[in-house]
């Protein structure tokens, strides 16, 4: 009910309800029987906290950049596409309640998260999420393990492990500027446990598709590093390498292993599949250029592709443009691009604000996150998740942080150098425009 009297506080329950899944925990059982809709709930109370506080909400300027525009229009496209489509199915109004339900929690979640504090509560809602759900894939059960790999941790969106190491690693980067950032040492100690926890789950999950993100990952991670922060950002991720290293085994390196091996990558099944999938993708793309409708390319390709089966697509970019057309896939590049902008612009804007590196270790996760969640989605699904698009709502809500920051440093260093030019003036009568009588004296 703190999100009533403080909307931040809302998002922060959202996402943690989203990460924690409490239909999994031990405490919903004794009160399962009362059938509480956590996320609703969560949402609900949200709008109504933002409703209730909107007088005192901070301004947000523009209110709709090129990215809400560019969503916006996607929410428009993924409606419209049940019928430009092959036709509207049960999977595809499902997916749609859940696109058009997703887009209103990030709208809610760029209109809050528009000061210093509110944004350092999300990041930390995500670095304790992380962590509850690294701890549960540390206690998992064997049954929870399928040729190897952790299934069924964390909410629906984590169900497979390709989900689910895909959201941990793209959580690594945030996890790595929370813990640069903070000064308290007991929170960055809970930082350190989330990024251990973290870093085993995806460990535990053996994807290659997690494997290739956190590579493009660490590509960026190279090039973007801040200049005056480079030695000790090289140093945290050099440690945290060799740690991750560490929790690595002989089956974990065996699987990705195969990502070099052409003979290995010919005989994977898993692999193979995936190849005659896209290719199949792009007949389909190419029968169906305005797209196939949202949920559907599982159907096509089972009626279109018999000896394939009714399999997913395990690309994002593909998955958009079949369901989506060519209208979609565009849209989505907008809205990939302009996060991509934003956070290089944040780190250029760094340095004329009140606190550079905060900002810069913010702007340089956010860029990483953004990074790692594309090499994913190579190889996996995340156009329909909700994380990924809190990842690409982040950086425009630091543009907008920023920009109002360096706007009050910018001011308040005018102030202080007309008191100076003033106090100088005062004291050297030589500088007044009119002298006293005799001050040359």
């Amino acid at each position: 009910m703190l999100s009533l009297l403080v909307p931040v506080l809302g998002v922060a329950n959202y996402m943690l309800i989203y990460q924690v899944y409490p239909e999994h925990a031990w405490w919903h059982i004794p009160i399962e029987s009362l059938g509480i809709r956590y996320s609703m709930t969560a949402a609900v109370c949200l709008m109504l906290g933002i409703l209730i506080n909107l007088p005192r909400m901070p301004s947000v300027r523009p209110m709709l950049g090129v990215w809400d525009i560019a969503v916006l229009c996607m929410v428009f496209v993924v409606i419209v596409s049940e019928f430009t489509g092959i036709g509207p199915s049960i999977q595809s109004a499902a997916l749609t309640d859940k696109f058009v339900k997703m887009m209103v929690f990030v709208f809610c979640l760029t209109r809050v998260t528009t000061t210093r504090r509110n944004f350092t509560i999300v990041l930390w809602a995500l670095v304790l999420g992380s962590m509850y759900i690294g701890y549960d894939a540390w206690t998992a059960p064997r049954g929870a393990f399928s040729r190897g790999r952790l299934e069924g941790v964390g909410g629906p969106d984590f169900r497979h492990s390709s989900g689910l190491s895909a959201h941990m690693a793209a959580m690594l980067p945030l996890i790595g500027a929370a813990l640069l950032t903070i000064r308290y040492k007991s929170l960055k100690a809970v930082a350190l446990l989330s990024g251990a926890l973290t870093v085993n789950t995806v460990v535990l999950c053996r994807t290659r598709s997690a494997f290739v993100g956190l590579c493009v990952g660490a590509i960026v991670a190279v090039l973007f590093a801040p200049k005056r922060l480079r030695m000790r950002t090289y140093t945290t991720m050099a440690v945290a390498a060799v740690c991750a290293f560490a929790l690595t085994d002989n089956s974990f390196w065996d699987r990705m292993n195969t990502l070099t091996n052409r003979t290995e990558l010919a005989n994977d099944r898993a692999a193979m599949g995936r190849v005659e999938i896209w290719g199949a993708a792009r007949r389909i793309v190419a029968e169906h250029p305005l797209g196939v409708g949202i949920g559907n390319f599982p159907r096509v390709l089972q009626e279109t592709n018999p000896e394939l089966g009714r399999r997913a697509a395990h690309n994002t970019i593909i998955l958009c443009v079949a369901e989506l057309g060519l209208q979609g896939i565009i849209l989505f590049g907008i809205a990939l691009t302009t996060s991509i902008v934003c956070s290089l612009s944040c780190l250029l804007r760094a340095g004329k604000s009140s606190d550079p590196k905060w900002y810069r270790y913010m702007a340089y996760g956010l860029l990483l996150s953004i990074a790692i969640s594309f090499g994913t989605q190579l190889f996996t699904e995340r156009l329909y998740t909700e994380s990924f698009w809190w990842v690409l709502a982040l950086p425009g809500c630091l543009r907008r942080i920023i920009v109002a920051d360096s706007r009050k440093a910018s001011d308040a260093k005018k102030v202080v150098s007309c008191v100076d030019e003033e106090a100088w003036a005062m004291g050297n009568p030589l500088a007044a425009r009119n002298p006293a009588f005799g001050s040359l004296a």
